[in-house]
Order: C-alpha cells, then structure tokens, then sequence
C-alpha cells in the first residue's frame, strides 16, 4: 500500500511542471513544500484529484476538504518521493535536519561561469551545450579559515620581451604594490586575499558580473546555471560586494553593468551593501544594434538593446565629483545634423577683426569687488555664410580656419555677471563690445577674460565656439556633458576588439575609456574581480592605470592574458588610436595556489560514473573532505546502489564535488611551507614579498 501510494503522490505532482528539473527527473521538494504552505490552488486540486490522497491528506469539515499541511510535509521529508538528488544529499550527510544550505546564513563560493563565453579548449562549434558549472553554497558554522590569506603560484611577469621570471615587486615609498596584478582563482577568496596590500587603495570597481535572468523558464535561476537560485544570486553578490567596498579609498567609485534581468534586485542589494545615500547614478548604456527584420520583437517582448551601470560613491562626503565627462562629434557633421533636424544652430556670427582695446574705466560692484571695463575700436562681424562668399570657402572649412573667432550671445547668468551688468550698464549707451577684468577682493580672477556685448538695456554674453570643442587628428569635435543616457560606441565588429574573439559579454573599450576617465587619474588603481576576456585592464593599460584583474575561467588563446600580451605588443584596436597608444609596459600574473580545487577539477573531467569511482580513494586519501562525509557507507554501499547509477552523471559530479571541504580550495598562506602542498622556494618567497611577510 505505502509503496503504491507513494508512487500514485509522485505520478500526481508530476502533472505540476513547476516542480520538476527539465529532465522531468528531480523533484524540488523546498518548492514543493513552500507551495503546500501557501495553499497553492493547483497543488491542492492535484491532491483532490486523487482517491487515496484525498483521503489521506486533508480531513473533511462538513461539505468543506482542508488539507493537513504539517501531515503532508512530513511525508514527504519521510518517504524523499523521488530518491533522487536530495536524498542522495542526507545519505552523504551535507544535508542539516530539514533545512538546505541555502536556507542558513551563507557564503556563496565559487561561481566558474560569466557571459556565455567559450570555455578552454571548447571548439564554436560545441559552445552551445550545456555545461557544468556549480556554486557551492556554505553555512556560517561550515566556515573555517575560508577567508585567510591564499599562498600565490605560478608568478610570471609579461613585458615587450615575451614571459620574464618575477624577481621582486614594485612599491610605493608608503609600501603600496605597483604593479599590474591578473589573479587566476575563484574571486572572493581572491579579494579577501588583497585586503592587506590593498584596503582603501582602490579608486574604482568595475564589475560586469554574471546576470540573473527572471524570465527563464524556471524563473529562478542564473543565466548559465539553472541551478543557482535568485537567492543565491544575491548573496554571490552580496560576499563580493561588502569585500569590494573595503578595498575602495574613501572617494573611489563602484560601477556595475547589467541587463535588465536582476537590475531592480542589484538596486535594492547596492544600497544595502553601499548605503542608499551613496547612489549616484544609473547609466542606460547602448549595447546592441537593432535593424533589419531581426529588429523586431523577441516573442512578446521588443528587443533588448540597453544595459544599465549602477554607480555609487564610497563615501558620498568624500567624494567629490567626476572629472568633466564629454560626449564628442565631429563640428561640421553635428552643425548639418541640426539643420536636417530643423534645431538651432546658434555659432552662425564670426568677430572677423575684434580692433584695438582702450582702456574707459574701472568700478566697485556691491560687494566692493573691482571691475576693469575696457573698450574694442571698431570691431568688424561677419556671418559664416558671408566670409565663405567672400573668401570662396566650404561652410565646413570656414568653421575649421575661424574656430577661435566664432561666438554667440547669450543672457548673463552667474551672480559675478549679473554684478557686471549692473557695474557697465551705467557707462555705455550705444552698442558697443567691451571687455571686461573681474578682480576680487582675495585677488586677481582666475578665470577668462569675459567679453560682453552691450546691446541697448540688455547686457550679452559673448560664448566662444572654442571653449567648447577640441581639436583632436586633425578635426575639430564640438564636446557637450553627458547626462545619463550614453550612445555612440562602435557596437560593429566588438567580438574582435583586442584580439581576442568572444562573441558575448565583451564590453566596448570605448566604455570602459569613458568610465575610467571620468572616474580616475593617472596612475590610480582599478578593480576588475570579473574580469573575462580583459576589457578592462586592456583599457586601464592604455590609459596609464594600475590595475587589478580577477577571473576564474581559463578562455584560452581568447583570455585576458593574450589580450593584454597584445596591449603591450602594440595593439591597434579598441581606443588605442584615440590614446594614442604604441605598446609598452608589464603586468604580473599568479594564480591562487590550489588544492581542493584540482580535486574538484578531476570530479568535473570525469566521464562516468566507473571513473568517478576510481577517484573517490584519491579523494579520500589526498584532498580535504567534508567532515561530515560518511566516507565508508558512501563507498561501500551508496555508491552502488541503482537509484545512485540512475541520478546521471552531472548531478553524482555535484555530489562529489560537495563532499569536498571548500575551506580547503586553496593553499593557505600561513601553511606555505607544508610540505604537502609541493609549494615552490620561489612561490613561497613571492607570496611573502606579496604579503610584505616577514621571511
């Protein structure tokens, strides 16, 4: 009876899609017990529907059927409905009482994935099947020395020269390390790794971590891991973030990239993490192309071309503000885009000959602050359209010889302008062009010398086309702020930007350029602890910036350590002609030292369940399981049972791959010299010099 009325439970809640993985195999029995204690209308017609069910699971009260929550829980937690997964999971003992991992207070380890790009060694041709990727989840009384200082491996130097031996580090006389750092390991441990050398050094964080995508069909998932649940997704960010935060000097900046998919819960966290005071903007950043008959619609919804950048401020007292950040066109094409787009183009006026300056009088404004007015003897104006007749030049070449003549007017508007109104309104009565000298009491003015044009009652500004536009390759660009809608990167041909060819997630160099300038000084440090195939070293890089990169995955020949190769051998693309850059200078790469994780690394190599076997002695007799493992009936008996055989192979990699101690992922640095980690005299040593640790 118990046998059979299990199986008619389980044959009913297999009508209930939301409760199944997409192989239709494995039950989620956390859901399932959350929809029961919701009172979901479809679970509960499901249980009516069935003859024993309805008899066993709710009590009837008078013409009304309730069901017994508590009774029905039970059950299930007794008779594990699917004996698949979870069960597996008490049976090796990582499971505590009836709560999962992810329902304790949590750290979020290890998540080897980012954008959708290609693994090591995957061909294009195969980067489209699903792969393996697992976070690992720990509660806080499973936590050891998981956040200590790791030993660093594998220390090489690149420069012009090809692959050099790292001999010492560069640092500043207060101890700080200048060097150009790209870290190869899971990037939380690798931040807590840097707090030593690194706290309140950092002047921007730039991240572009992996999205959480609402609308997949699970609806609570990671992008690439349907396994990793939002709330997962939430504390990855928030271990990573809190970390971050600390590394950053008082005035430094964080900038985030991410679609719209987990952009309004990225808010929310953002200002728990940073504090809601600390907000300054968000960015809609244009990162696709629509055109064509691909330009329409995906399903009901239209297509996604904007991404979003969350910025907020270490210390909002602190911080001060962006330098001057600048959208840039060309000035003959920005002067025909308003003509076709019937707007105001108002540098039509040119002050061909300005005359000779006499000096008339000078004047006290009511704050006893001295105003020297001087006259112009018979200047000479001229429009755009009449010197190109007289001098039988382009429209576009009359802007580009007179740059430093052509004006406008405009209304006076700060208070020293209006005083300035008042102060000369008094000493001209017909046109006239003066200049005028603003000396304030603390001493003479700084700024220009402001020229005005008195027109009847009415004082006029003059504004200089030159003061805002640039000269740069030959062309003049007219140079407007920018607000916080940013267009105009070069979306065509981005996979191949540096060399490098991904075809998701690359972010344009062009973007990173913007935010770095605006954020940053030379020689400032900037974080990147997501840092796939490199964009933002290779900008930091060309811009004369120390950076710092972290990433996990190895992409190969497409990786960031190719990239960078590729800065420093004079790479072309990107913004490189904009920077004028020509090759040059180092970085250093090491790699957290591992242990745990070449164990886990085998578990996801394997190919069958047989090699999986062969591994587990290996496991047991080298690595750091978990101590709760019950080693000799796993191996012994769980192993071979067929429900075991039957949960597939991606899922007995999971299970192997959690009974690993994730305290032990990675060499400690204070157990460097343990001869069992086979830790080199040089790494040893680097990773002291690194440390600033006394040998």
């Amino acid at each position: 009876m118990d046998k059979n009325f299990k199986k008619n439970l389980y044959d009913l809640l297999k009508k209930d899609t939301r409760l199944w993985d997409e192989e239709n195999k494995e039950l989620n029995e956390t859901l399932l017990k959350d929809l029961i204690d919701k009172l979901d209308e479809k679970i509960i017609e499901l249980l009516l529907s069935g003859k024993e069910t309805k008899e066993k699971f709710f009590i009837k009260v008078k013409d009304i059927f309730v069901l017994k929550q508590n009774e029905l829980k039970f059950f299930i937690d007794e008779n594990k409905l699917d004996n698949s997964y979870t069960q597996y999971q008490n049976k090796i003992g990582l499971r505590f009482g009836n709560k999962l991992l992810s329902e304790r207070d949590e750290v979020v380890l290890d998540w080897p994935f980012k954008d959708g790009v290609l693994e090591g060694g995957m061909t294009k041709e195969d980067q489209k099947r699903n792969e393996i990727f697992f976070n690992e989840v720990l509660a806080k009384d499973e936590r050891d020395r998981l956040f200590d200082p790791k030993a660093l491996v594998n220390w090489k130097r690149y420069t012009a020269k090809g692959e050099e031996k790292v001999k010492e580090l560069k640092r500043d006389k207060d101890g700080t390390i200048r060097e150009n750092l790209i870290i190869k390991g899971n990037n939380l441990l690798a931040l807590h790794s840097l707090k030593e050398q690194f706290t309140g050094k950092v002047k921007l964080i730039y991240i572009d971590p992996p999205y959480y995508f609402s609308d997949k069909k699970d609806g609570d998932s990671f992008a690439y891991n349907s396994n990793f649940k939002l709330s997962s997704w939430l504390v990855f960010m928030k271990n990573r973030l809190e970390m971050a935060k600390k590394l950053l000097v008082k005035e430094g900046s964080l900038f985030v990239q991410i679609s719209d998919d987990g952009a309004a819960h990225l808010k929310l966290l953002l200002d728990e993490a940073f504090g809601p005071e600390n907000f300054i903007n968000v960015l809609s950043v244009r990162m696709k192309n629509i055109a064509g008959a691909s330009g329409g619609g995906e399903d009901k919804k239209l297509k996604k071309n904007i991404e979003f950048i969350y910025i907020y401020s270490n210390n909002i007292e602190s911080f001060s503000s962006f330098n001057n950040i600048y959208d840039y066109k060309e000035l003959y094409q920005l002067v025909q885009d308003y003509r076709e787009n019937k707007i105001s183009w108002k540098y039509t006026s040119i002050l061909y000959n300005e005359g000779s300056k006499k000096y008339i009088t000078s004047t006290k404004d009511g704050n006893e602050n001295e105003i020297k007015i001087y006259k112009r003897i018979n200047p000479i104006y001229k429009s755009i359209s009449q010197l190109s007749k007289e001098e039988k030049l382009s429209e576009r070449d009359v802007y580009y010889k007179y740059i430093d003549k052509i004006y406008t007017t405009a209304m006076p508007q700060s208070s020293i302008r209006l005083r300035v109104l008042d102060a000369i309104g008094k000493q001209l009565k017909e046109d006239n062009l003066v200049s005028i000298e603003y000396i304030p009491r603390s001493g003479r003015y700084k700024g220009k010398i402001h020229e005005q044009f008195y027109k009847g009652d009415k004082l006029r500004l003059f504004s200089w086309l030159k003061d805002v536009a640039e000269k740069k390759d030959g062309s003049i660009y007219k140079k407007e702020l920018q607000g916080t809608y940013w267009d105009g990167f070069n979306l065509n041909n981005l996979s191949k930007e540096g060399k490098v060819q991904l075809e998701n997630g690359k972010k344009p160099e062009a973007l990173l350029l913007r935010i770095i300038d605006m954020s940053t000084d030379k020689n400032d440090i900037i974080l990147d602890y997501h840092l796939g195939s490199g964009t933002t070293a290779a900008v930091a890089h060309k811009m004369g910036r120390q950076y710092i990169g972290i990433e996990q995955l190895d992409y190969g020949e497409n990786d960031s350590i190719a990239r960078l190769k590729n800065v420093i051998n004079g790479d072309q693309s990107g913004i490189s002609k904009s920077v004028g850059w020509k090759g040059g200078g180092d970085f250093v790469y090491i790699e957290l030292a591992k242990w745990n994780a070449e164990a886990k690394e085998k578990i996801l190599k394997a190919k069958s369940l047989d090699e999986l076997e062969k591994l587990f002695d290996e496991l047991y007799e080298r690595y750091f399981l978990n101590y709760n493992v019950k080693t000799k009936e796993f191996k012994e008996k769980t192993i071979k049972e067929e429900e075991f055989k039957k949960l597939g192979l991606d899922k007995q990699k999971k299970l192997f791959v959690e009974m690993l101690d994730m305290n032990q992922m990675y060499v400690n640095f204070s157990e460097r010299a343990d001869k069992k980690y086979n830790l080199s005299k040089e790494d040893i040593a680097l990773s002291e010099e690194f440390y600033n640790a006394k040998k």
